[in-house]
């Protein structure tokens, strides 16, 4: 992870302003990353920002930082991939907000489909939270800059029916002999005008007992294409990261943009930090160690 990447969509972030950190991230950046006084960390805007930040002020209550200038963070994969997955258990689903983030998806939408499990199809406002809260963190650990979007769970049909104008649409389904996603993908965008054409893909990925024919008789009617993502039965969570990576990789969204910024603005941050980290592991013999720090510490100065 991306030591001092900080998501804060719960309040403005200005730069030049001094603001306190919520007890959550203060938490992480004083206890987990043993951050301190002096050290420079990273705010998310969630909107593609960052801001390099400087811890001012520290005690057991509250972390200060002083905000920095906005510099634009990883880029954003070239094509919005939606994610329409159909309800799953908590776990499972949790699984693919974390790994669909991590790939790039621009938005989940949670189906209710006729095979889906009763129980899954809650989603109460603590859930939700839960939710948010699990593609944030993977958001910070990824080392994107732009927080996917969380729908409210809804029917197959209203999905299919909110699509905008020009939408690729696919629909892996298990009892049907399709084309493989990647071609027919590309098939798609070639009719589209090109890869470069093709603004929004959204993938329709079943419940755990899958989609019904009369569901993928509907979707097909709606323009969505029937494609198979091989000769494997998939569970459902496996078929959703499968489907987004293979599109992801198709039109090239993989490839999208260098890494960011390092989080330290520097050099002796960095030092700073992992002096800190490499004396919290090794509790005996340092002076090795030390002797290391202090020459890495002495190039950094000359630099």
């Amino acid at each position: 992870m991306p030591a001092g990447r900080f998501l804060l969509t719960d309040q403005p972030v200005v730069p030049g302003m001094e603001l306190v950190l919520p007890d959550d991230l203060a938490h992480q950046a004083r206890d987990v990353l043993r951050l301190a006084s002096g050290d420079t960390l990273r705010l998310l805007d969630g909107a593609g920002g960052e801001y390099p930040a400087t811890i001012t002020a520290m005690d057991r209550k509250r972390v200060m930082v002083r905000v920095g200038e906005r510099v634009a963070g990883r880029a954003d994969p070239t094509v919005r991939v939606v994610l329409c997955q159909g309800m799953l258990k908590a776990a499972k689903y949790e699984w693919v907000l974390q790994k669909g983030t991590e790939l790039g998806v621009a938005a989940f939408v949670p189906l209710l489909c006729e095979r889906a499990v009763a129980a899954t199809e809650e989603a109460s406002e603590s859930k939700r939270r839960r939710w948010a809260k699990i593609v944030a963190e993977a958001l910070e650990q990824c080392g994107g800059s732009r927080l996917p979007e969380l729908a409210a769970p809804r029917p197959l049909m209203h999905a299919l029916a909110g699509m905008p104008p020009g939408t690729v649409a696919m629909m892996p389904w298990e009892e049907a002999a399709a084309r493989p996603l990647r071609a027919a993908l590309l098939d798609a965008a070639a009719a589209a005008g090109g890869v470069a054409s093709v603004s929004e893909v959204r993938l329709f990925i079943g419940p755990e007992g899958g989609f019904s024919p009369g569901e993928v008789a509907l979707a097909a009617r709606a323009g969505a294409i029937p494609v198979t993502l091989g000769p494997r039965i998939l569970r459902a969570e496996t078929a959703a990261i499968a489907a987004a990576t293979l599109t992801l990789e198709a039109l090239g969204a993989l490839d999208a943009g260098p890494p960011a910024e390092s989080p330290y603005t520097d050099k002796r941050d960095a030092i700073r930090h992992a002096q800190k980290l490499v004396r919290k592991h090794v509790p005996k013999d340092r002076s090795l160690v030390d002797e290391l720090i202090a020459e890495r510490r002495a190039e950094a100065e000359r630099e």
